[in-house]
């Protein structure tokens, strides 16, 4: 299986932050019904607030293989999403990983 978790930090203030964060949280959670390598496909906003610096909203997706999330990729409906969260990030951070569980 492959893995591939986003972490996102938005511009502006906390209340525009939490605005946009409600947005793109729709519109990562749309893509699911619209791209069939999708296979597991978890976004959610940090709720933390103590003394650390914090992402405000976090992608966890996981495809059949490397050949899968490539064709995800490819996807005018992503192309759309991630244009749109490269348009109100301050800050994005990746990391992609295969593990040993098989579909």
């Amino acid at each position: 299986m492959y893995k591939h978790i986003v972490f996102w930090k938005l511009k502006g203030n906390s209340k525009s932050r939490k605005d946009l964060c409600e947005q793109v949280k729709l519109k990562l959670d749309s893509l699911p019904m619209k791209i069939p390598e999708i296979i597991e496909y978890e976004t959610a906003i940090n709720i933390g607030n103590y003394d650390a610096s914090f992402f405000d909203i976090s992608l966890i997706s996981s495809f059949k293989d490397e050949v899968d999330f490539w064709k995800y990729t490819k996807y005018p409906e992503h192309d759309e999403v991630v244009n749109f969260i490269k348009s109100i990030q301050d800050t994005e951070q990746i990391v992609d990983y295969e593990t040993n569980v098989k579909i």
